[in-house]
């Protein structure tokens, strides 16, 4: 991929900081300048900036596929006083992961997400949407992107955490009000994604040709399991009243089996297909709860690709509900989503008679993506060993998704 800015920038634009010790007022200022002139170029900006704090983001905002730094700053930009809160996402410095982040381009997949899918999705709901339809907040806000092939890659979003939104516990899990917020979130975004195929004549796999293929996503799950499930087996020869799981998912050891799995599951649907997340669970979403209502803010788009609806709402299904409130509400989470979808659909002119997509046609994906996303939590597995709470889940997740015959 060529080198190439991703947002409005100039040719003495300062390079980017690798950790908040080489951050500078200059590239802070060129942040906001970027942003101030992407909302009207002809501005008069004057900006000044006043104070400003730069740190390490919290832990929980850490992940191996970014460094990233919180930022505050105050500034006067066009007469007015202004006050935001920004995260910064930057290429890891680990030399292993900063290599994979790079050959996946992962970190170019967000900064399009951002600069070109996001802003197109949102355009095609202000068309066709009345004001009361309108998503609030599904996404963060783009302040500034840059990237600079192999060597330099940043990403200044607005933070949501300090707009009340907040990452659930993974332990925990998310409650009724949460995931019903979650499956609303996606569904309006699943429906933004089928309107711009369909009403705007625009192929999603020709328009964005950075998104994550089905080859390329094979074969990282595929790489997921094969270094999870080893560490797996080894954990549950220790674990004698989960033999059954043990002895179940050896079958996946060394074969093609998972490969099989994921290709059959990501490959695109003949009926109906949508933009996916396609790691769409509990750690990648932030949410506000409020009095009236919750809200879900989605987070961490570096997977995005193309494919079945089912694909997402397996993933949060699976991972994000302790194993009884899943068996119990997960007909009622379907009835959800399809609701929420198809009547976002017809919103925009879409009826089920365009696209031949039944309710028996999600809950078919919906059952071989479930298989998917238990391989994904072997492959994850290391985020569950240590904290007995997790493993438990992770265990009886899928001594009951073998128990069904998903597995």
């Amino acid at each position: 991929m060529a080198s190439e800015p991703t947002s409005p920038t100039s040719p003495t634009t300062p390079t980017s900081p690798t950790d908040d010790h080489e951050a500078t007022k200059e590239w802070l200022e060129t942040i906001l300048e970027g942003y101030h002139r992407s909302k009207n170029a002809e501005a008069d900006l004057d900006l000044e900036l006043r104070e400003w704090t730069i740190n390490p983001a919290s832990a929980d905002k850490e992940g191996f596929l970014s460094e990233q730094l919180s930022m505050t700053v105050n500034y006067v930009a066009e007469g007015e006083e202004h006050h935001a809160h920004l995260l910064a996402k930057l290429l890891p410095q680990d030399p292993f992961n900063r290599a994979f982040v790079i050959e996946t381009l992962f970190d170019v997949r967000e900064i399009k997400f951002y600069t070109e899918i996001k802003p197109e999705l949102e355009e095609v709901e202000r068309k066709y949407l009345t004001e009361d339809f309108l998503s609030s907040s599904w996404a963060p806000k783009l302040y500034y992107a840059k990237h600079k092939q192999a060597s330099e890659s940043i990403l200044v979003l607005e933070d949501m955490c300090q707009h009340g939104y907040q990452v659930e516990d993974l332990t925990k899990g998310l409650s009724q009000d949460q995931i019903k917020s979650a499956i609303t979130a996606l569904a309006n975004v699943h429906a933004a994604a089928v309107a711009l195929e369909v009403k705007e004549k625009k192929p999603l796999k020709e328009r964005y040709p950075y998104l994550l293929s089905m080859e390329q996503a094979v074969e990282s799950f595929t790489c997921l399991v094969d270094r999870g499930l080893p560490l797996l087996l080894k954990f549950l020869e220790s674990r004698k009243d989960y033999a059954a799981v043990r002895e179940g998912l050896q079958k996946y050891q060394g074969q093609k089996m998972a490969a099989d799995v994921f290709r059959k599951v990501l490959t695109p649907s003949e009926k109906i297909n949508t933009l996916v997340h396609c790691d769409y669970w509990c750690n990648n979403l932030l949410f506000k709860n409020g009095e009236e209502r919750t809200d879900c803010c989605i987070i961490d788009w570096q997977m995005v690709t193309y494919g079945r609806p089912a694909i997402d709402l397996a993933f949060l299904i699976s991972t994000s509900l302790e194993t009884g409130e899943r068996r119990k509400h997960c007909p009622d989470l379907l009835s959800h989503y399809w609701e929420a979808f198809t009547s976002r659909l017809s919103k925009y002119g879409i009826g089920k008679e365009s696209h031949k997509y039944s309710r028996e046609d999600l809950e078919a994906d919906f059952k071989a993506a479930q298989t998917m996303a238990g391989l994904v939590v072997v492959g994850s597995v290391d985020i569950a060993l240590g904290f007995p709470a997790r493993e438990e889940r992770v265990l009886e997740l899928l001594a009951d998704l073998l128990k069904v015959g998903i597995l």
